[in-house]
């Protein structure tokens, strides 16, 4: 992706050291959580994101009816456009009507996070595997993490906490991509956030399965030695969880690499009751959907810019729209194809704006 300097000397009274500007951002599988759709809509626009895709909500869109229902509800709202995605499964478990939604256009169907039954899913695979769909999941082993609150390591021992393990990823990761390569289904792994689960994505692209796999912006910019008993609170309860530094410089190196092919906010607001609660009890989840982009730039930047300019922006803009299955897909047709993204340096760092008035056409 060839991103194109934005010429713009001064911007809220500061010199300009540099500007850039793509097509509008892209955010994949946002949960609203405790947000409504327009205040999730506002929060991105904010933040310079053009469009937020939905992960499929309890109430998930299984069919076509349902899915074209949900999209007009998320017509009117203002603000960035909000696109549901259709589920890869009913709220019964039974598999989604995925021939009928590829037939209109469908091409990327969604699991719920943490779904781990092998036997449905070796029957999702093959069902799937007579269409052009892709499945997307994000893997983990839910045993393996009862009661964890952070990631396993030297901080959880420190604190006295216990463990996320990467393994509970990784090995998930594994099984589900072998599950996939059966039958030559197409998958995109979430959220990963450890080199183990890369290592597994490399091995399944080198035998010949299509994979695509993203990063959450939380795992970019933050480590588990960032939490501190001074610093319990929500914003480092994420889900994959705060991994070593070592994983963190993997995840990166990947980015710059070509390896990970979105980079997302993993959103999932949490109600101020809930932030209020002890460490332990938080839900896991995000609410930096307006401040994600610009954070993740500044860090980029703290740690010396350890991918390009270039990948980093393509894992924001055409990266998520590839994982929608390209400019043929129903989704990716229903994207903000009007507005630009614009990263604007100044002394006191990044920041990002979305931009009403570009069009989609000018870039390369």
């Amino acid at each position: 992706m060839n991103v194109k300097r934005y010429e713009m000397n001064e911007y809220n009274g500061a010199a300009v050291a540099e500007a850039y500007s793509i097509p509008a951002a892209v955010d994949l599988f946002c949960e609203c959580g405790a947000k409504k759709e327009s205040q999730l809509a506002m929060d991105a626009f904010e933040g310079g994101w053009g469009t937020v895709v939905l992960a499929p909500q309890k109430s998930a869109a299984a069919d076509v009816r349902g899915l074209k229902a949900e999209r007009l509800l998320c017509e009117e709202v203002p603000g960035a456009e909000v696109l549901p995605l259709p589920s890869a499964l009913r709220a019964d478990g039974g598999m989604a009507d995925i021939g009928r939604m590829c037939a209109e256009g469908e091409r990327l169907f969604c699991l719920p996070g943490g779904f781990m039954d092998l036997k449905r899913l070796r029957a999702l695979f093959c069902y799937a595997s007579a269409f052009p769909a892709r499945i997307a999941f994000r893997p983990c082993l839910m045993e393996l993490c009862e009661g964890g609150q952070i990631s396993e390591g030297t901080t959880a021992d420190r604190l006295g906490m216990k463990g996320l393990p990467a393994v509970a990823e990784s090995l998930a990761a594994e099984m589900l991509l072998t599950l996939a390569a059966e039958y030559g289904v197409p998958v995109h792994v979430r959220t990963v956030s450890c080199a183990a689960t890369l290592a597994a994505v490399e091995r399944a692209r080198a035998a010949g399965l299509d994979v695509t796999c993203d990063v959450a912006i939380a795992n970019l910019l933050h480590t588990d030695e960032d939490i501190r008993v001074e610093s319990l609170d929500g914003e480092f309860k994420v889900f994959p969880p705060l991994r070593s530094p070592a994983e963190q410089a993997a995840l990166w190196n990947a980015l710059d690499a070509g390896k990970i092919d979105a980079v997302v906010s993993n959103h999932r607001a949490r109600g101020a009751d809930e932030l209020a609660l002890p460490f332990e009890q938080i839900p896991f989840g995000s609410e930096k959907l307006s401040t994600a982009l610009s954070d993740l730039l500044n860090s980029w930047e703290k740690l010396g810019r350890p991918c390009t300019l270039d990948r980093l922006c393509e894992a924001l803009s055409a990266g998520p729209r590839k994982i929608l299955g390209g400019a043929e897909s129903a989704a990716s047709q229903l994207l903000d194809d009007v507005g630009s993204t614009l990263l604007i340096r100044t002394a006191d760092g990044w920041t990002v704006e979305y931009d009403v008035l570009k069009e989609a056409d000018q870039y390369e």
